[in-house]
């Protein structure tokens, strides 16, 4: 008479998962063995790629604060942008006075509003424009639009207090 108790059920268990495991193991090998040549490195010249540079864009930004002189702020200031280019990309335009951005957009004409109220301060300061857009390299990074070149208008601008009559 045969009587199964959980001793025996538990040494037929772990003779079974041996065995299989061993199986597994080695049919891991074998694929490794098999996939092995798959991860030599050979030469090969048809890879090498040199890029060739597009024409270099053509690239100029105006405000109208190119006309206004000393432009102050008492109550707020509308500053318009206008982009032309040719041979390349317009990425963005930020602006920032006080250290603080005030406006980023990509688009290539517009205008932005400068609210004194907005920024608590007074005096002298200089409102920064950074045009970004591409260099037209034609190198990976130009390609997924990693490379940029930068435009910088600098502009001095008096943030002032209205007068009282």
């Amino acid at each position: 008479m045969i009587f199964i108790t959980g001793f025996n059920i538990f040494h037929i268990f772990c003779y079974f998962w041996a065995s299989i495991m061993r199986k597994i193991t080695i049919l891991i090998l074998a694929g490794l063995v098999a996939l092995i040549s798959a991860c030599v490195y050979s030469e090969s010249g048809t890879y090498y790629v040199d890029p060739v540079p597009g024409e270099p864009p053509s690239f100029q930004a105006s405000t109208n604060l190119d006309t206004i002189p000393d432009p102050i702020v008492i109550d707020s200031l509308e500053v318009f942008y206008d982009v032309e280019i040719e041979n390349g990309e317009f990425y963005q335009v930020e602006a920032y006075s006080f250290d603080e951005i005030v406006y980023l957009s990509d688009t290539i004409q517009g205008s932005f509003w400068i609210i004194h109220d907005s920024l608590y301060r007074t005096g002298i300061d200089t409102l920064s424009l950074f045009f970004f857009y591409s260099t037209n390299s034609n190198s990976l990074a130009d390609i997924v639009g990693a490379e940029y070149n930068v435009l910088e208008l600098e502009y001095p601008i008096l943030y002032g207090e209205e007068e009282e009559p």
